[in-house]
């Protein structure tokens, strides 16, 4: 009797009800719910801010690159190493390779608008820096399945960089 002697002078003055613990079990109920839905949601743009940073890195690598093969290879290799490190598998991206990814290039006459330029490899092309300006632009398509979410989200991303060798374009 020493425990309920114990309680009754803790609580001098006040009602015990047990309509508090009746509540207790819905209110947790709620709160794993909220909780599961919080982390999906932070699952859901961990990846896709992932994905945007994946693609503005392929950009920035392939931009500095000397050819455009090699280009291509950096792109690839930064795409794989950030889609396949521990933020890409939070966001839920498939696939975790650079297959989602590709490069194309464009050539600005300065003060107008984009056109594209892709040239196939080993392709006599002549490059003339004085009228226009060069650019890669990684596209990204994947899919992003969140943590605890049944289903997917198509996601695109687009990333621009400047050619800074751009004699390279058809190497």
């Amino acid at each position: 009797m020493p425990t309920v002697q114990f309680f009754q002078k803790c609580f001098k003055g006040r009602s015990v009800t047990a309509s508090s613990l009746a509540e207790s079990p819905l209110a947790l109920f709620v709160m794993t719910i909220v909780i599961f839905f919080m982390i999906s949601t932070f699952s859901l743009l961990t990846g896709y801010a992932t994905l945007n940073f994946a693609a503005q890195a392929a950009a920035r690598e392939a931009g500095s690159s000397q050819t455009r093969s090699a280009a291509r290879a950096a792109m690839q290799r930064v795409t794989e190493q950030i889609l396949a490190g521990p933020l890409g598998q939070f966001g839920g991206i498939l696939p975790r390779t650079a297959a989602g990814m590709t490069l194309r290039t464009f050539r600005v006459l300065d003060g107008g608008t984009p056109e594209p330029f892709d040239v196939a490899v080993g392709t006599n092309v002549a490059i003339d820096q004085e009228r226009y300006s060069y650019t890669y632009v990684v596209d990204a398509r994947y899919t992003i399945t969140p943590v605890l979410f049944p289903f997917a989200f198509q996601v695109q991303s687009q990333s621009t960089c400047a050619v800074e060798h751009p004699e390279g374009i058809a190497i």
